[in-house]
């Protein structure tokens, strides 16, 4: 039994059989007839989304939870193209692992990447007092070395091993455009890189392998915040208070009108940086996951494909 290409599968009206994973429990939803379930299937980053309408066959996965599963689909569109499973059982042999959905970047990519913008925005302001800084905080045995290694999502954008550091690297990129377009605000290149590199530091701890972490109810905010307290001293030893705390509001302010507000203008720089790059990591993704020549957008409805590079 071999795992599904889902980009295939939603293909409408196509069926397909094969190995599927759930990384997450799907919700049970209120239909017009009766309750339906609705969930994702996880395959190298990309989120499939699937809906049981036969209650005996979404009973099969209430029980069991998330796992591997042999599943009976077909594509469907309604509103966007999804999965509709008309069978599913547990896998229950040892050949096909939870790691062989999984997709990751290599470390050695990441770490060179980091090298290349970090070179550039050195020449746009960056100290190196900033950049030890963040190799001292990063080092702290708490997060495990998973800073490097842990998604940036479970759903969502950079949901790959190596996803976090992943989508900080291409914040930096853009920082460093926006550094290159405004001169001013070099004065405070320090203060933005190391807001980047720590404003998603809470999700080592809200997530756990690409799953839900054990307290995650506490949200990656919270976590940051009470993360980068244990370190209060040495920050405000290299910079001062007034950094500091700054590098607080950008961790707590930093998904803008989804939770705290910003309440300084780095944290809405940072904001803008984060959606910009999650946003746009997000559509391309859509994009490459959809069958035809267009996506839904929660916004603006039916987009339009853009030409995109192999790669």
């Amino acid at each position: 039994m071999e795992i599904l290409d889902l980009t295939l599968s939603l293909e409408k009206g196509r069926r397909s059989r094969g190995l599927v994973l759930i990384s997450n429990m799907p919700d049970i939803r209120s239909g017009r007839r009766d309750d339906f379930m609705s969930g994702f299937f996880y395959l190298k980053g990309q989120n499939y989304l699937f809906r049981i309408w036969d209650k005996d066959v979404f009973e099969i996965v209430n029980e069991f939870g998330p796992g591997i599963y042999i599943a009976e689909l077909v594509g469907a569109d309604y509103n966007g193209p999804y999965l509709t499973v008309k069978s599913i059982d547990v896998y229950s042999g040892t050949e096909v692992t939870r790691d062989d959905f999984l997709g990751g970047i290599p470390r050695d990519e990441l770490e060179r990447k980091l090298a290349t913008v970090r070179a550039g925005l050195n020449q746009l302001g960056a100290t190196e007092t900033c950049w030890e800084l963040v190799e001292h905080i990063l080092a702290d045995p708490r997060l495990e070395d998973r800073f490097m290694i842990e998604g940036a999502a479970i759903r969502h954008h950079d949901n790959v091993f190596g996803g976090l550091a992943n989508h900080t690297i291409k914040m930096l990129n853009i920082l460093k455009a926006l550094l290159e377009n405004n001169p001013p605000l070099r004065a405070s290149a320090d203060l933005l890189i190391f807001s980047i590199f720590m404003h998603d530091i809470g999700k080592v701890f809200e997530y756990r392998d690409l799953n839900m972490g054990e307290f995650w109810y506490a949200n990656h905010r919270v976590r940051g915040i009470e993360f980068l307290a244990a370190h209060k001293n040495v920050i405000i030893e290299q910079y001062n208070e007034s950094f500091y705390r700054q590098v607080q509001s950008v961790i707590s302010g930093h998904h803008g009108l989804y939770g705290d507000r910003p309440t300084t203008v780095a944290a809405t720089i940072v904001h803008y940086i984060d959606m910009l790059e999650s946003q746009t990591t997000e559509i391309i993704r859509e994009q490459n996951n959809t069958p035809g020549d267009r996506i839904r957008h929660p916004d603006f409805g039916f987009l339009y494909d853009i030409p995109l590079a192999e790669e």
